[in-house]
């Protein structure tokens, strides 16, 4: 995937604050320059930030420093909910307030919390984050000057927080040339939209054209990981929204997620998780949920290994 550049705009206008109301979050790898507070309201699926990607629902509530590449990709709607997948963003540079500002000794944690961000910074396992949620709901509806004031008090407030949790390595770096950022666009545009197919690594290197060791060392040096893990890692993801929100079988989860057995879905989770996937389902369903008795089948795996050059 390209990590798309968005150009936002600056002086007076370069603190935004909106909220985002979409049926769907699409997939979309981008990166701009200025910081980014982001709170999801209502919507689930995965968050990809630089070389991180984990499941996200109400509450997550992320802080992402300058040119960091991320998207957010929602799953479908679920019955319970409304139609509607909604998120507060808001968006501001380091110099928004002037150059000075954050070198104020006064600003020194939050200036700390700003550099830290570079790699993504995660705040909603927390109690600070949880209590930021509130005010962070409310800023697209005040007046431009309330909004400078409310920023700050979150800062600041995020800044005294030592649980946050790190979203990315820092392995990756934003792609500069143009043609480098077209092409890692269309490799991961196309893996997103059909992870949950048999993948064939050697016809997606030709439309790319690259030869497929290229292709591959191409792609863990953009994204910090092989395409392997990362298709798998969609599916995985893919799969733990299905345990937590249909009745289906553990087993036609792992087929529908992409997976071509039992043992190789179960293995791949609990890998990626730290935990199988009927220990998800008993967590969120209980009892309640539809049990069918799993054996080992298919095809093992779909795709074709991407087979390192390193290996």
């Amino acid at each position: 995937m390209k990590a798309h550049f968005e150009k936002l705009s600056s002086g007076a206008g370069s603190l935004l604050a909106f909220g985002r109301v979409d049926v769907e979050f699409p997939f979309h790898w981008h990166y701009h320059p200025e910081y980014e507070l982001t709170l999801i309201v209502n919507s689930h699926g995965q968050r990809l930030v630089g070389d991180g990607i984990a499941d996200y629902g109400p509450g997550d509530l992320v802080l992402l420093g300058p040119n960091l590449p991320h998207s957010w990709r929602s799953g479908p709607v679920r019955p319970s909910q409304d139609e509607y997948h909604r998120a507060v963003v808001v968006q501001f540079r380091e110099d928004f307030l002037g150059e000075a500002f954050f070198k104020l000794e006064a600003m020194d944690p939050v200036a700390r919390m700003l550099r830290r961000a570079a790699s993504g910074l995660a705040f909603d396992h927390t109690k600070t984050g949880r209590r930021v949620a509130e005010k962070m709901a409310a800023i697209p509806s005040y007046s431009p000057a309330r909004r400078i004031v409310g920023l700050l008090e979150i800062l600041v407030d995020l800044a005294g927080e030592p649980g946050a949790k790190t979203l990315s390595t820092d392995r990756l770096r934003p792609m500069c040339r143009v043609e480098d950022q077209q092409r890692i666009e269309a490799i991961c545009s196309h893996l997103n939209e059909h992870f949950d197919e048999e993948i064939d690594f050697s016809e997606l290197a030709r439309r790319v054209h690259m030869d497929q060791a290229a292709l591959c060392r191409f792609f863990k040096r953009a994204t910090g990981r092989t395409m392997t893990a990362y298709v798998n890692e969609m599916r995985v993801g893919a799969a733990a929204q299905l345990l937590t929100d249909t009745d289906m079988s553990i087993l036609e989860i792992g087929f529908k997620a992409g997976f071509g057995n039992y043992s190789n879905f179960n293995r791949q989770f609990k890998r990626i998780k730290g935990y199988g996937p009927r220990m998800l389902r008993r967590q969120f369903q209980g009892n309640g949920a539809r049990e069918r008795a799993e054996s080992a089948g298919g095809v093992e795996g779909f795709g074709t290994p991407c087979v390192e050059a390193s290996r």
